[in-house]
């Protein structure tokens, strides 16, 4: 019998509108997951997202749909990341951590991809941009990523500032790990190696700066 074009394409739409309920499921599993920041499960976690994230849409633009160019990963890595560091932070301290928040009380500018603020929305403690790679902006990233932790610091001198790349452009110095982390060395042929850079490393710094700050309340 032939069918019509509802019912071949229904696998994909109910498989689609599924994942909704398992990623409720997840978060509120990892809302009580027992978080180790000194083994690196998190950036493993991240990577394996990333993964079948890169996996489906690179398959399909170039497998079946003979597209040129890949489905862009930079909004599902911002709401990877997200995910982990919501339940996380959310879970141990009274704070709200959320994504393209203005941190201005007037205004619509300074939105950084991730902020965590005190509970009643008064201070930010954390600002966390998020990059698949260096981007359009290329060897001026890090110019931009320093006057983009200026403006901020401006308005919430106290608060801490970092980024998370998934292919690497920073260089190692006194900011890797403490500001600055990249997952993987980009190669054109797939062979990614690891950094020894993890999200965890930037999580630890923004749980110091938490810490300080109801210390000091």
């Amino acid at each position: 019998m032939e069918s019509d074009l509802k019912t071949i394409d229904n696998a994909f739409i109910a498989h689609y509108r599924k994942l909704i309920d398992i990623q409720k499921d997840v978060f509120n599993e990892c809302k009580e997951y027992n978080f180790n920041l000194n083994s690196i499960e998190i950036t493993q976690a991240v990577h394996d997202r990333m993964s079948a994230f890169w996996d489906f849409h690179g398959g399909n633009a170039k497998q079946i749909l003979d597209r040129k160019i890949n489905t862009g990963g930079s909004d599902f890595f911002k709401e990877t990341c997200l995910l982990f560091l919501k339940a996380y932070f959310e879970q141990k301290y009274d704070v709200i951590v959320t994504s393209e928040k203005s941190i201005l009380k007037k205004g619509n500018s300074l939105r950084p991809d991730i902020s965590i603020w005190t509970k009643d929305y008064e201070e930010v403690l954390a600002v966390i941009e998020l990059k698949i790679n260096n981007g359009w902006k290329g060897k001026n990233i890090m110019t931009h990523l320093q006057e983009r932790e200026e403006n901020i610091k401006h308005y919430y001198p106290n608060s801490y500032f970092g980024v998370i790349a998934f292919w690497n452009f920073f260089e190692i110095n006194s900011d890797w790990k403490n500001k600055y982390v990249g997952l993987y060395k980009y190669d054109r042929h797939g062979r990614h190696e690891k950094t020894n850079g993890y999200v965890e490393d930037i999580m630890k710094n923004i749980e110091l700066t938490i810490q300080q700050h109801f210390i000091q309340k």
